[in-house]
């Protein structure tokens, strides 16, 4: 008989690896790990949406005076929100008995304890990525993608694009063969009135990318690093490419022909403070020999000014 109760020891495990767990799930890809290294994070304590501020017109009030002028009181429009949903992802732990007494001894369970944990994490932040790209597309439980966030169209966070234009993307869908040009147009127009931030990332497809590093010149080479084209990010060591100082990198989830330019300032995943990759032990079903936990995340892509994102799309090699 086993001398170590599975269920017992993956509880207390999990309890105590659950603080690296969220570390290890950003880390595992290019983008997520972007985001939570540059202020692409955000902490929420509840409420039934995620709500974000929006500021969308200037202040009309400023001017300039000397000694008694009257100044210009009158109230200030501009200020709205936009409003997200939660969207929840669970991944389950679960070991049978069998699975106890054909693991005998400490280390072999805690050798499939680490298995079975980093199997999980793995999982999740590979559905994560991919969701980041194309999630709500067909599935509205999941969190909403830049495919739908990225529109120069459509509905957003409750705001209409088509009715508030500042609440669009600039979309350059030209089918086209890549240029520097339109890549560097493209990401400028995401800078425009962007305030202190600007683009932090590229990310496009692993086609684009290759074509890019082929127009590469001494000329458009900027901030070379010891005169290589490429550069890490990040603590994950993935290798970006420069573009005027930008990293780009290319992502196996991102979608075909596009190449998005994005604002971590604008753009961030909203994560609920008590569901962030929280580890939850249920019990043990009466009817089966099984000892289940379960990982939880409940959260959303959030954005607070939709005109600092941009993309190229319908481009080819």
């Amino acid at each position: 008989m086993a001398d170590v109760n599975i269920g017992q020891l993956a509880a207390t495990t999990l309890e105590y690896y659950e603080p690296s767990i969220a570390d290890n799930i950003f880390k595992d890809h290019v983008l997520l790990n972007h985001m939570k290294a540059n202020d692409g994070t955000k902490m929420y304590s509840g409420g039934k949406t995620l709500r974000v501020p929006l500021m969308y017109g200037a202040n009309s009030t400023v001017k300039a005076f000397k000694g008694l002028d009257s100044l210009d009181l009158n109230y200030q429009e501009g200020i709205d929100s936009a409003e997200y949903d939660y969207k929840f992802y669970n991944v389950a732990i679960t070991f049978t008995l069998t699975d106890n007494l054909m693991n005998s001894g400490k280390e072999q369970v805690l050798d499939l304890l680490e298995a079975k944990i980093k199997q999980a994490e793995m999982s999740l932040a590979e559905r994560l990525n991919n969701d980041l790209f194309n999630g709500a597309v067909s599935d509205t439980k999941e969190i909403t993608g830049l495919d739908t966030i990225v529109l120069a169209s459509g509905t957003y966070g409750g705001i209409a694009g088509g009715t508030y234009s500042w609440w669009l993307s600039e979309v350059d869908s030209t089918g086209e063969t890549l240029t520097i040009a339109d890549a560097r147009h493209n990401k400028n127009h995401a800078n425009l009135g962007a305030g202190g931030k600007k683009v932090s990332i590229g990310v496009t497809t692993q086609t684009l990318y290759e074509k890019y590093i082929s127009l590469l010149t001494a000329s458009y080479m900027v901030n070379p690093v010891k005169g290589k084209e490429t550069t890490r990010l990040g603590d994950g060591g993935f290798s970006a490419v420069e573009f005027d100082g930008i990293p780009v990198v290319y992502d196996e989830d991102c979608t075909s022909t596009v190449w998005f330019w994005l604002n971590m300032d604008a753009l961030k995943l909203g994560i609920h403070r008590d569901a962030n990759f929280k580890v939850i032990k249920k019990s043990e079903p009466t009817d089966q020999h099984l000892s289940v936990s379960h990982i939880v995340f409940a959260g959303n892509t959030i954005v607070n000014r939709r005109h600092s994102l941009s993309k190229l799309t319908g481009k080819t090699a």
